[in-house]
């Protein structure tokens, strides 16, 4: 049987995504702060004269201010879905790759696309919800991703287990192990 990797290297892995997706998000904000600020300024306009009830109660910095916020996570979001969106078309992960770990098949071959596209959504489930959310302005999206996103979360855990599996590869039938166990088989 292949070598599975447990918990720890996957955590670092994980760790040194999240610092490259915090530099990314951190660029992608900056960048956008001032073209966000004539936006965001459009949209309140049009909130407030299409309802008078938030000119009463918020003044149109403050709507400004929320709708930026909005706007700004909604960039670091993105950010992260395209950042890692590498498990797809890379069969890892960034933080995967440098510490030589890729996602595999349960047998430890090469896993399909198919496997790593439902990989992919399954972890990163919260996210995928919260765009949803926004776009159709359903919030029951979000209420249904933090529910699910949890239970990913919980089930991260399991790699500490006998299987080295967590939830979302346990549902898709996917392991991590090192790049050098794939290229064998």
């Amino acid at each position: 049987m292949e070598k599975r990797i447990g918990f720890g290297p996957r955590l670092g892995a994980y760790v040194i995504d999240i610092v490259f997706v915090w530099i990314l998000s951190l660029i992608l904000s900056r960048v956008s702060t001032s073209w966000m600020a004539v936006l965001a300024q459009q949209q309140v306009d049009g909130l407030v004269s299409s309802n008078p009830f938030f000119a009463q109660i918020y003044t149109p910095e403050m709507l400004s201010m929320v709708v930026a916020t909005t706007r700004i996570s909604l960039i670091c979001i993105f950010a992260e879905l395209i950042y890692f969106s590498t498990e797809i078309f890379l069969g890892a992960s960034v933080g995967k790759i440098i510490l030589g770990l890729k996602i595999a098949n349960a047998d430890g071959g090469n896993a399909s696309v198919w496997a790593l596209i439902g990989r992919y959504l399954l972890k990163h489930v919260k996210r995928v919800c919260t765009v949803l959310a926004f776009l159709v302005l359903a919030g029951m999206f979000n209420f249904i991703g933090s529910l699910f996103g949890f239970i990913i979360f919980i089930g991260c855990f399991f790699a500490v287990g006998d299987r080295h599996q967590a939830l979302h590869d346990m549902m898709c039938h996917t392991v991590v192990v090192r790049k050098e166990t794939t290229e064998n088989n």
